[in-house]
């Protein structure tokens, strides 16, 4: 069966995954371009990292608006089994995905006794660092505005937000692609097991 691709983003309350939580999770449907994006209240907002909300450029009362995560788990599950497709042919693509958000999302499946489903991830820097050496460029930086830059694709405005995002990073998929650089060998398989 083919592989459905999916491009995700996460804004957290801070870098610690099982201590800070998911504020925002934003998906984007690679096969029809549909996106979804849900708010998350955190249960924990002493735990609220000042430089998260500076980084998002929210406010705790933002951040009082969201939903519940049961809400947000099942809204992202009903979204991703749209495809009729099981957790082996959907792959989940993100920038710095595997070292941050996957944590993240495993997490918050987890936490409300749900396992995530999809099991293959691309991240998008170590693509990109693909197609830096492809074509002999240099760059010590890989944030996914100067991977979007490097590919010639201006990115969106809202650096930060899931929404503004996941749009990028579905740019900087489709430009590499364009550019002849395989993701094969990027995608990882990491199902999610409940701890």
């Amino acid at each position: 069966m083919a592989i459905n691709y999916y491009i995700l983003d996460t804004e957290t309350t801070g870098t610690k995954h099982g201590y800070h939580e998911i504020t925002q999770i934003a998906i984007i449907r690679a096969s029809d371009r549909v996106q979804m994006n849900k708010y998350i209240k955190p249960q924990f907002l002493d735990r609220v990292s000042p430089d998260a909300l500076t980084y998002t450029g929210r406010t705790m009362a933002d951040l009082e608006k969201g939903g519940t995560k049961e809400e947000a788990v099942q809204l992202c599950n009903n979204f991703l089994k749209e495809d009729g497709a099981d957790s082996e042919d959907r792959c989940i693509i993100g920038h710095n995905i595997v070292v941050f958000d996957k944590r993240f999302i495993h997490h918050l499946w987890g936490s409300v006794g749900e396992t995530f489903p999809a099991n293959l991830w691309l991240d998008t820097i170590p693509y990109t660092k693909a197609f830096i050496k492809a074509k002999g460029l240099t760059s010590k930086k890989y944030s996914l505005n100067i991977a979007c830059e490097l590919v010639g694709v201006t990115p969106k405005e809202g650096a930060h937000n899931a929404v503004s995002d996941t749009q990028n990073n579905y740019l900087l998929w489709e430009a590499l692609k364009k550019e002849g650089i395989p993701s094969l060998p990027h995608i990882k398989r990491m199902a999610h097991v409940i701890e």
